[in-house]
């Protein structure tokens, strides 16, 4: 047993996982390897491994070091740092190697006097001895620096907090190599004591000595410099904060930042009782936002950056304030020193009633519309305060932000959302892993919840076991959201106090316009300011600094390089602006997240080093948003409220496949003529051309998609029949077939206009399509049949060629994916290549569609019984097939699995997962209706479908049209009484209102399940059931089918 938990603790100290683009790491002989792809060569140990152990100590410091000359030489000649270094060698010693030389000078020179206490070490505190030298050399470092205008000494408390927090960044960067020396001692048999935590501090006192950590450096010359620049940057930043804290005595306290009066004990150094470094990512040589605690209590926000953009702000609220129906918004005073500054400590405090959380959401809204206008982004929920019922805005630095759209964007829906009021990031933005995702936006993140993005964590720390897991992170609660009697409001509920107050900000900044342009206007105030220039995701940053600390990585600057060199690949994300890697690189060697900066009277940008890098083409930010000011008008702001609301909805979390009955007004029954249901399809049809983005040919919508089948995301639309462009494209070749109107068949060919280029890419990773599947709404099959329908319906050749590509692919696909059911697997891939063949007559769909019969029926039925997932659509697709020609062993396996179906527990009215979608399976099937006991079962389920009122939303998915499908089923002429009801109710209540989709708050979504497509078919299948096929079942339109009668499954 012991054996084995030794193999796994090394396995995952040395390996673990990697983000996707980052090389996976694996054992190797002497040490550990990179993955072979990368290119990287597998190192072993230069020279033999100083022993661990008692007697180890005196040889290891005169073999490796020599006692007169700590890091003096490599093994194999050259500086000791050399492999450290990338490109060409420094003249002289760089300063980092001068601090690991007189850190490791200092570090206790036998292992009895490193002071380990017999006591357990928790996580990576153990470590912290190892890399005290560090922390006590950058302390050292601070004590001894000029604090200016005769400051006394930094306060011994402030200085051990300072020690503390450094050797608890260190002991993080040192964690994987320490732990794969700890691992290589440990099964070398050179630690001394009885049980696993003895052994633990034996290495911690073996290794903090300064013959073991001299050894260490020229083992691992990266992680020795990496340990001294950190080390090196915090002590310089934070006697820089020092020295200006005491320059700026005065001037604080006239500013007002540190409250009414200043604060009486003082505001120098020597006032401070504590600091807080690392309140914001760190850039430019170790500096970062700093959070200042005095001994009165007042607390005081260090900036190390220009904050004139903020103070500049400010004179714009206080404009807009001004002026009538606005509401007003609340600052944090600051006081700007130039290339750096102070800000007042916005504390967070509760609301007193519902009507001013109310009045929070409504400035919440009017914060938007100005950010909005402004160009400003990355407002996520850090950079939000909720101070009772004001939304206080703590960081402005992104503001006259360029464009947003890696460059290359063709999706005209891409471009608008990225230039839309979601851009701004107070809305909705989820952080998405494998299994969940997470609101990290100001407006709704802020929870206090597991990561959905594993990070790495430390099993049995504080053991010679200790080994690298991977681990959801949590994230602590944060204080964006208004609290009301201690509970955090739910932003969804004020969706409307947040839509009117972006609707009253916008107005009145359209209204005074003028006093915001032109050489006199306030937005020429910002013309000089820096601004903060985001080319891509910070995650991306923290992911290669994270991962870059592999022990492979340590050893030779060059593969450490190889590993940032990803930023040149795309394999961590696209870039906002590509020729920038250069800068990031050199600044991800110095520790810090890479910062561009501009101004918005120029598209120049400098990097975090002061470098001038070339900026986007095109307008400045300032032009923009000058551009911007002077096209506001009420069709743009509808646009805007559209997305806001659309965004909000996606916070809910109802379960998305619910069907509910009642919420909505019953109305008289209207008679369900086809003309009467055309016309409510052609309003449908109206809405979703009028919803829809345009731009070089090609047309697509902002939709909502649903991930997991449990989360909402804002997002243009891809290329899946649920929710996709592929949907609404379809209805609109249905209703431009019917109607014989252009821009129908216009709009639909210009949303297909893609398809050519994503098969061509899909072609390209034809190894790669398991995780896409051949599914009928989530998988290729359904792209396949919604271009045959599509092509046929248009009766456009092209559109229907490209029908035979997305064929070949959904067979591929079908061979590699994982899932069976209808939606998104085998089963869904089964009866859209069933229906491709059967409109295009290719002999390839009736082979793919023959190899998901056999892996179907070969697999076992899911727990599930419903029909977009479950055993009722499993049994439908292979009786599908069974009846096209696919032979007896496929009706029976149908049949069983249907069988499985009824006679499991199934809720609800929907199609997707509940009973109607059994029923529709079984009534759609004939073998079915020829079994007593499915046919007994369908007759019973149908009459109490019958009965119930109609549902809460029109969708196909788990809506009235789902039910309305299966009520006017031909095999079902008892129903035809209640079809004809229930239709002309809907009918009635869509001359009433604007269509219920099957979202959250039924907000309008363009797709096909849950959306206005769907929606619009239903209308059209309801009223012209002979010439529009059924696209839940996969039919194809009746008169549409373009191969001879004919011909037979035989002759494939």
């Amino acid at each position: 047993m012991a054996g084995e938990v030794d193999a796994v603790a090394e396995t995952d100290a040395i390996d673990g996982t990697t983000p996707p683009g980052v090389p996976r790491a694996s054992a190797a002989p002497g040490g550990t390897a990179l993955d072979p792809a990368l290119g990287a060569p597998a190192h072993e140990h230069p020279g033999t491994l100083p022993a661990y152990g008692p007697d180890a100590g005196a040889e290891t410091h005169d073999r490796a070091l020599g006692t007169a000359s700590l890091l003096a030489t490599r093994e194999r000649g050259g500086p000791w740092w050399l492999p450290g270094v990338v490109g060409q060698p420094p003249v002289r010693e760089p300063d980092w190697a001068v601090f690991v030389r007189e850190a490791v000078a200092a570090a206790p020179a036998a292992p009895a006097d490193v002071p380990v206490a017999d006591r357990d070490y928790p996580g990576l505190t153990g470590f912290e001895l190892v890399v005290a030298p560090f922390a006590d050399r950058a302390a050292e470092r601070v004590a001894h620096a000029p604090s200016g205008r005769g400051a006394g000494p930094c306060p011994a408390a402030v200085l051990d907090g300072f020690r503390q927090d450094v050797a608890g960044r260190l002991a993080r960067l040192a964690a994987r190599t320490l732990v794969l020396e700890l691992h290589e001692a440990r099964t070398g048999g050179r630690l001394a004591g009885d049980g696993t935590r003895e052994r633990f501090r034996d290495f911690l006192r073996l290794a903090g000595s300064r013959s073991r950590l001299g050894s260490l450096a020229t083992r691992y010359p990266v992680l020795a410099r990496v340990l001294a620049q950190t080390a090196l940057d915090a002590a310089d930043a934070f006697a820089e904060m020092l020295g200006r804290l005491a320059a700026d005595r005065e001037p604080l306290a006239s500013s007002g930042v540190l409250g009414s009066g200043g604060t009486p004990g003082g505001c120098g150094p020597e006032a401070l009782t504590g600091v807080v470094p690392g309140a914001g990512d760190s850039h430019r040589g170790g500096r970062s936002v700093m959070l200042l605690r005095f001994a009165d209590g007042t607390r005081l926000v260090y900036k190390p950056r220009p904050l004139a953009a903020h103070r500049h702000y400010t004179t714009l609220v206080d404009w807009f304030n001004s002026l009538a129906g606005s509401p007003d918004l609340l600052t944090p005073r600051v006081l700007d020193r130039g290339a750096y500054g102070w800000a007042e400590f916005v504390e967070d405090g509760p609301c007193r009633s519902v009507e001013e959380t109310a009045l929070f959401y409504r400035r919440l809204g009017a914060l938007l519309a100005l950010l909005h206008v402004l160009d400003g982004t990355d407002l996520h929920h850090e950079n939000l305060i909720a101070r009772g019922p004001h939304p206080v805005l703590v960081d402005v630095e992104t503001l006259f932000h360029p464009p947003l759209a890696p460059t290359g964007f063709t999706d005209p829906a891409a471009r608008a959302l990225h230039a839309s009021v979601h851009r701004v990031g107070l809305l909705p933005q989820l952080l998405v892993g494998d299994t969940s995702a997470l609101d990290v936006s100001a407006v709704g993140g802020g929870r206090a919840a597991s990561s959905p993005v594993e990070g790495a964590g430390w099993a049995a720390a504080g053991t010679d076991t200790m080994h690298l897991v991977r681990t959801a992170g949590r994230f602590t609660e944060s204080a964006n959201r208004p609290r009301l009697d201690g509970v955090r409001a739910d932003p969804s509920a004020f969706t409307d106090a947040l839509c009117e107050g972006f609707r009253a900000a916008y107005t009145a900044v359209s209204d005074a316009r003028d006093e915001l342009l032109g050489e006199n206007g306030l937005l020429r105030l910002f013309s000089r300011d820096e601004v903060r220039f985001v080319p891509r995701p910070t995650w991306a940053y923290a992911t290669l600094l994270h991962e870059s600390t592999h022990p492979d990585l340590m050893r030779d600057a060059t593969e450490r390089q190889r590993v940032f060199a990803l930023l040149r690949t795309g394999a961590l994300g696209p870039s906002a602006l590509p020729g920038l890697e250069d800068e990031e690189i050199a600044e991800l060697w110095r520790g810090d997240v890479p910062v561009f900066t501009t101004r918005p009277d120029t598209t120049d940008l400098w990097s975090g080093t002061g470098r001038a890098v070339p900026g986007p083409a095109g307008a400045t930010g300032l032009e923009r948003v000058e551009a911007k000011v002077r096209a506001l008008d009420t069709v743009d702001r509808q646009d805007q409220e559209r997305i806001i609301r659309t965004a909000m909805a996606s916070t809910s979390t109802e379960p998305p496949h619910r069907a509910v009955t009642g919420g909505r007004a019953r109305v008289a029954a209207a008679a369900p003529e086809p003309e009467r249901l055309l016309s409510a399809a052609r309003s449908v049809g109206d809405q979703l051309v009028s919803l829809a983005y345009h731009d070089a040919g090609r047309t697509n919508w902002i939709g909502l998609e649903l991930l997991g089948e449990r989360y909402w995301r804002l997002t243009p639309m891809a290329a899946d029949l649920a929710c996709g462009y592929t949907g609404p494209a379809l209805f609109l070749a249905q209703l431009a077939s019917l109607t014989g109107e252009s821009r129908y068949a216009d709009t639909a060919r210009a949303a297909l206009s893609p398809v050519p280029g994503l098969l061509d890419a899909l072609h390209q990773r034809v190894d790669d399509l398991g995780p896409l599947g051949s599914g009928a709404f989530a998988g290729l099959g359904g792209i396949a049949y919604a271009l045959a329908e599509a092509g046929t319906l248009l009766d456009d050749p092209q559109v229907l060629d490209w029908a035979g590509p997305a064929t070949r692919l959904s067979c591929a696909a079908s061979s590699a994916e994982d899932g069976y059911g209808v939606r998104g697997g085998a089963a869904g891939g089964l009866v859209s290549l069933l229906a491709v063949h059967r409109t295009t007559g290719r002999a390839e769909a009736w082979r793919g569609a023959e190899r998901c019969a056999e892996r179907i029926a070969a697999a076992p039925l899911p727990a599930a019984g419903g029909f977009a997932d479950g055993a009722a659509g499993i049994g439908w697709a292979l009786l599908r097939y069974a009846g096209a020609g696919g032979g007896p062993r496929y009706r029976e396996a149908g049949l069983s699995a249907l069988r499985r179906a009824v006679r499991g527990a199934h809720e609800g009215q929907a199609w997707c997962e509940g009973t109607t979608g059994i029923a529709l399976a079984l009534a759609d099937s004939p073998d079915a209706l020829a079994d007593p006991e499915l046919s007994g079962w369908l007759a019973g389920r149908t009459g109490e479908l019958a009965e119930t009122g109609p549902l809460a939303d029109d969708s196909l998915c788990h809506g009235e049209l789902g039910v309305l499908e299966l009520l006017g089923h031909g095999a079902l002429p008892q129903a035809r009484p209640h079809w004809l009801r229930r239709t002309g109710t809907l009918l009635a209540a869509a001359d009433r209102a604007q269509p219920h989709c099957g979202t959250p708050g039924h907000v309008p979504h363009p797709g096909l399940l849950t959306g206005l497509s769907g929606i619009g078919h239903g209308l059209l299948r309801a009223g012209f059931p002979d010439r529009i096929g059924s696209a839940l079942l996969m039919r194809h339109s009746p008169g549409a089918d373009h191969r001879t009668p004919e011909l037979s499954t035989t002759d494939q």
